[in-house]
């Protein structure tokens, strides 16, 4: 057995949004280092199929949990269904930017749904998770924001991103209030990353690209490992940090 299988052993890591660029990711990363993996997805079917096949490859225990998290009720009853898991780690990696809209012509709906996605569920089940992060004395909570937190996004996505800066304002609280416990809690800021999401919303990538001072896109590679290593017992030392991967933005 390695070293990283004896550290972790019994480990478990719950990664919302699994099924997506990052989030699943993340999941293989967490599954490669002998963590038991618990995934949500919200209604990518196929998708989780595949990936639990994925996860399976590494001997490892996986469950997956459907909700939708634009939903009030869909929230509370994940948050009721992780009660029997001992949870070590999340991930708090689901999010949304429900439309495309310039932001005087949003509707209360639209922002309440981003709002409850990409604010409401992470709170909600990080607030659940911490008092069994603190009876265990450890606990690791890593918050996917976005550069559009940083910048401030464009007036298209302002409802994204004001989400995406209250993410960030709970990671602080979070922090501060963890570290009694051994609870380190961090957020991590990706740019443009190369994942299905600009498929879904496309806009002139080269001219995008091109405000990179890389001159590329990430991978979602380029999260997972500093996603592992923020959310293992790799960190002992850094919280309340926000790590931009961006390529230079």
């Amino acid at each position: 057995m390695s070293s990283a299988e004896v550290n972790n052993l019994n480990r478990t890591v719950l990664i919302t949004g699994a099924t997506s660029g990052i989030g699943k990711e993340i999941a293989i990363t967490f599954a490669r280092e002998s963590w038991n993996i618990i995934c949500h997805y919200s209604c990518a079917e196929e998708k989780a199929n595949k990936l639990k096949g994925m996860i399976k490859n590494y001997n490892v225990d996986y469950h997956d949990i459907k909700a939708d998290f634009s939903s009030q009720d869909h929230i509370q009853d994940f948050v009721n269904k992780l009660k029997g898991f001992s949870i070590d780690t999340v991930v708090n990696n689901a999010g949304t930017y429900t439309v495309n809209k310039y932001f005087s012509e949003l509707v209360i709906d639209e922002i309440n749904k981003t709002l409850l996605v990409n604010v409401v569920a992470p709170m909600m089940i990080t607030g659940k998770l911490f008092t069994g992060m603190k009876k265990r004395r450890f606990g690791r909570v890593v918050n996917i924001s976005s550069i559009a937190a940083k910048y401030g996004g464009s007036g298209y996505s302002m409802h994204y991103g004001c989400s995406k800066r209250a993410l960030e304002g709970m990671s602080k609280t979070l922090a501060k209030e963890g570290t009694k416990y051994n609870i380190l809690v961090n957020t991590i800021r990706p740019g443009v990353i190369e994942t299905d999401f600009h498929k879904k919303y496309p806009k002139d990538m080269k001219r995008r690209i091109g405000q990179i001072p890389l001159k590329k896109m990430g991978q979602p590679d380029d999260i997972a490992e500093i996603a592992y290593y923020l959310g293992s017992e790799k960190n002992s030392f850094i919280t309340n940090e926000i790590i931009t991967i961006s390529g230079g933005e």
